[in-house]
């Protein structure tokens, strides 16, 4: 039996790679991404569980609702230290 002609593939182009317009959202769970602020997921077990808590303290009114809101910028601020605004924030302020 003779063989069947082979035709030659030509090479395809190669896709330029993807635009870097924003930084990469993390790889694991659910994220929105947010206007000025990136891209934003459900917090862990342990922080919505220290949040609920947060918020069960000030509805039962044993907790002031200025301090919640200060506790619980300070828990985000110590888990999330290297957030992109935070850094922009302590740059700003080192150069004032």
């Amino acid at each position: 039996m003779p063989a069947s002609p082979v035709t030659p593939v030509p090479p395809t182009p190669e896709e330029p790679p993807p635009a870097a317009s924003a930084p990469p959202a993390p790889s694991t769970g659910w994220h929105v991404d947010v206007p000025l602020l990136g891209p934003v997921g459900w917090p862990p077990t342990g922080t919505l569980a220290f949040v609920v808590v947060l918020g069960g303290l000030v509805a039962v009114d044993i907790l002031a609702w200025p301090v919640a809101v200060a506790i619980g910028a300070g828990h985000v601020l110590a888990r999330d230290h290297d957030h992109r605004i935070l850094r922009e924030v302590g740059e700003t302020l080192q150069e004032a």
